[in-house]
């Protein structure tokens, strides 16, 4: 199994999302479907340890992932995958801007985090070492 860095993750969500409205026939707004969305999103991801720019790629995903999950109208795995991705990945802060998820900002349970756009469990459940259900939170003890 490939381990995604959060960057890959957001950004292989929102790719895998734009193919799942592809296959729906939804139709987007242009400004969703230009030449810099082609570049980004047209094949699969690999950045590598050291990618360029990482922090100007982490608030373009993050931004184009909530522009096309405001655009989206039909609910499949991939973009509810994407919407669960964006809130365990990033938060607005108080002036309303979009910032990357840290630990200090708190955060999903770790049980709870998606690591594939493709595999809806959390990750420890997609491991087998969760007794949870399937994308169900923890049972209190």
């Amino acid at each position: 199994m490939c381990v995604l860095t959060r960057l890959e993750l957001v950004t292989e969500a929102v790719r895998a999302a734009l193919e799942e409205v592809a296959r729906t026939a939804e139709h987007l707004p242009a400004v969703l479907g230009d030449e810099e969305w082609g570049r980004r999103y047209g094949r699969p991801v690999r950045l590598g340890k050291n990618p360029t720019r990482p922090k100007t790629r982490i608030l373009a995903a993050g931004d184009d992932a909530c522009r096309l999950l405001e655009h989206i109208h039909r609910h499949g795995p991939q973009a509810e995958a994407l919407r669960q991705i964006i809130v365990q990945n990033y938060h607005r802060d108080t002036a309303g801007c979009l910032r990357w998820r840290t630990a200090a900002d708190g955060g999903l349970p770790p049980s709870l985090l998606l690591v594939s756009p493709y595999d809806t469990r959390p990750a420890t459940s997609a491991m087998g070492t969760s007794s949870a259900g399937r994308g169900s939170p923890p049972t209190s003890p």
